[in-house]
């Protein structure tokens, strides 16, 4: 016969459920089966976190904002992409969370290096042939199939009973007519400072044709941390939080995640959530970290343009008496950069003093 059987599948059991199901026949002997069922690794204290908006200029302001069970206690934490990048198994999620338990699943009967297996006790069986009503039966041995013991010692399960939970075994006839039961240099350093004039005008659908001087305001860029967030906060009874922060200066995108634990729902975990730190116009500077003076190398300076329009750039390096420049290759006196193009200039540097 078949019957269905119900459960109610809730969080304290992921991340997965073992389930026997037995019963006893009237000559005692114990009938079982077992089935493992999987089971989402959902966490009760629910978490929901994000920027808003989810995408910026560098040194502008956003919004993280967290939601979850009120009065929870919270921590968060915001790194450069790069960071899981290089160890992507640093990320918190609720596999790595549940892994951390201790037991997850209970198989066998090992215990700190010992086995704890048990002798069937049951006398074993003959194998001499039976003659019966003119039929010769020979008995065949079931080597290799299991029984309800070892679906028992599947799941870890040490059971006290009189009931048969042994499947027969067979008796072999030894020579000696026994029944026995069968057991399978110096150098100087220079650090320069480098004075780059960039001045720039644009036009929608193509470049305009002269370069007009302005008063731009100079932002210097000098925030680049790989860890922006680190802090721990207390979400108040409404269960929601919305932190103004200040976006860092590198040009990246940003991973965020939150982690809070309550006294009525428990531990609760973010999905983890992206903000694009972006700048649509820039100047990246290619050089070595330190050079000796005298030495010669190659300074580049790179415009990128990912404005919606055309536009029309002059670069130019100031004068100095710290150190020598010289173009490297034929420069214009202004270049056309388009949308999502870059122009790259270099020049020949030589150092002539020491820097600071």
């Amino acid at each position: 016969g078949t019957f269905r059987l119900s459960f109610s599948v809730k969080a304290a059991i992921a991340p997965v459920a073992q389930m026997l199901v037995y019963t006893t026949s009237p000559s005692g002997e114990v009938i079982a089966s077992s089935q493992d069922f999987q089971v989402e690794m959902c966490l009760p204290n629910k978490v929901r976190l994000g920027f808003a908006p989810k995408e910026g200029l560098p040194a502008s302001n956003t919004h993280l904002q967290l939601q979850t069970s009120p009065r929870s206690l919270c921590a968060l934490h915001a790194v450069d992409k790069s960071v899981l990048l290089m160890k992507p198994e640093n990320e918190l999620s609720p596999s790595s969370v549940y892994h951390l338990l201790p037991v997850k699943e209970s198989h066998g009967y090992s215990f700190r290096n010992y086995y704890l297996e048990e002798d069937n006790t049951n006398p074993c069986v003959s194998l001499d042939n039976l003659s019966l009503n003119g039929f010769l039966y020979v008995p065949i041995s079931s080597d290799g199939e299991g029984d309800a013991y070892d679906i028992l010692k599947e799941l870890g399960l040490k059971v006290f009973t009189s009931s048969k939970i042994h499947k027969p075994e067979l008796c072999e006839h030894y020579p000696e007519h026994m029944m026995e039961r069968s057991y399978s240099g110096s150098t100087v350093l220079t650090i320069l400072k480098f004075d780059l004039r960039i001045t720039t005008t644009w036009r929608e659908n193509s470049c305009p044709e002269d370069v007009v001087d302005g008063n731009p305001m100079e932002t210097v860029r000098k925030y680049f941390p790989e860890t922006w967030i680190w802090d721990i906060i207390s979400v108040n009874s409404e269960g929601k939080v919305d932190l103004e922060v200040t976006i860092p200066d590198t040009i990246t995108e940003w991973k965020a995640n939150a982690f809070c634990t309550s006294a009525d729902t428990g531990f609760g975990l973010s999905p983890t959530v992206s903000l694009r730190a972006f700048q649509p116009f820039f100047v990246e500077l290619t050089m070595p970290y330190s050079v000796v003076r005298g030495e010669s190398f190659t300074l580049k300076a790179t415009v990128f343009n990912y404005l919606p329009a055309c536009i029309r750039v002059s670069v130019s390096l100031a004068e100095s008496a710290d150190f020598l420049a010289v173009p490297v290759g034929e420069q214009e006196e202004s270049y056309c950069i388009c949308v999502n193009e870059r122009k790259t200039v270099a020049w020949a540097v030589t150092p002539r003093s020491l820097g600071k």
